[in-house]
């Protein structure tokens, strides 16, 4: 059990176009008093171009496409050159598409940038971000692996070293960066949901960070990394975190209001077919549906994604969701605090689905963090 008070608390990096303003929002970020800045690394995003229209979102007006994101380690360097106190944590990257080696100097040089804030979110991929640019997706979680031990090779030593693998073998590799503070490299945090994951998580992770969870389904899940790490006799820091797609409003119906717009419904389709299985719903993409292994939006026409957003029920959007006031929040950061749960970083999209509610939703993020920090 953690102290609420104790834990930490998150927001989304700037990830957008215009450039301006993504340095304003992360001098706003770190001057508010918040923990960290996480920064999505997609070539692809969430929806479906068939529905980025005006009559399914308001965001169609200013933004031409989902798919649009500024690439990882630039704009993390940017942001951490304009900030002072927040960590920077990649949300998640993979090793599919940046090679080990060039992971271990991005971060390493983020490390010196940042000047010891930076931490390196990695999992094994969603395979929107990669089959379709032509590399291959099978062995995500071999790869990770791999990566993992590659990375944890050069960070350790300056000399030339070898590494045979499955997937990577290295002759005479070097990479003699050395991290920015004390000898230490970036934490790396995990992203895991299955069991290969959580076992991966407890055996070279510093920390883990998945999503959409309830607090019980986090808690099970946290149980087990630390009983791997028990077995493992790994007793070095490690760090619970989570980010959750949150939708915020003094009034419940105006969150209920903007969970049921179609932009939202069509975000709860990430949600696992194995997941609405356990309320009683079949999945419309199938009851195997897992959206990091399965789904390449750019493959889902109109029709069939507006069918699919129709069969979203109720219990799986306030399952996918965080939503409420400020009490209403705190309620449920402290059930996560109960669990286990050390740093949360709260996605704020009451925006995407409502323009009007921006300045009211991170209102009640300020009134949060005002209350963690006691």
């Amino acid at each position: 059990m953690v102290d609420i008070h104790d834990m930490k608390i998150g927001a989304p990096g700037p990830f957008l176009p215009p450039w301006d303003n993504a340095l304003k929002n992360a001098k706003t970020i770190d001057s508010l008093g918040y923990d960290s800045m996480a920064f999505p690394d997609h070539f692809s995003g969430f929806v479906p171009e068939s529905i980025w229209t005006p009559d399914i979102t308001p965001l169609a007006n200013f933004q031409q496409s989902p798919h649009t994101y500024y690439e990882l380690s630039a704009i993390m360097s940017a942001c951490a050159v304009v900030t002072e106190n927040v960590q920077l944590i990649s949300s998640v990257t993979e090793p599919l598409r940046r090679h080990p080696i060039l992971l271990a100097q991005t971060f390493l040089t983020l490390d010196h940038i940042s000047r010891g804030r930076t931490i390196l979110g990695i999992g094994a991929g969603e395979i929107e971000n990669v089959e379709p640019y032509g590399l291959n997706y099978s062995g995500q979680v071999g790869k990770l692996r791999e990566a993992l031990e590659i990375i944890k090779m050069v960070w350790n030593t300056h000399e030339p070293f070898d590494y045979d693998g499955r997937y990577w073998k290295l002759k005479d590799a070097v990479m003699s960066l050395r991290p920015a503070v004390d000898g230490r490299p970036p934490p790396i945090w995990i992203a895991a949901m299955g069991p290969k994951m959580l076992k991966l998580t407890a055996e070279y992770g510093d920390g883990w960070i998945p999503t959409s969870l309830t607090p019980s389904g986090y808690g099970d899940r946290l149980k087990v990394i630390l009983n791997h790490r028990k077995k493992l006799d790994r007793t070095g820091p490690f760090t619970a975190a989570i980010w959750n797609w949150c939708i915020l409003d003094e009034d419940q119906s105006e969150c209920e209001k903007m969970m049921n717009t179609p932009l939202a419904r069509a975000f709860a389709l990430l949600y696992p077919g194995v997941e609405w299985k356990r309320l009683g719903y079949d999945h419309p993409y199938g009851d195997n549906f897992h959206s990091l292994t399965d789904y390449v939006p750019m493959r889902y026409d109109r029709k069939t994604t507006l069918s699919a957003m129709e069969k979203v029920p109720e219990e799986v959007l306030q399952e996918f969701y965080m939503t409420g006031d400020t009490e209403t929040m705190i309620k449920q950061l402290e059930e996560f605090a109960k669990q286990g749960l050390e740093h949360f970083i709260m996605w704020n999209a009451s925006g995407m689905f409502d323009l009007g509610k921006i300045r009211s939703s991170y209102k009640i993020m300020k009134e949060v963090i005002a209350y963690v920090k006691g």
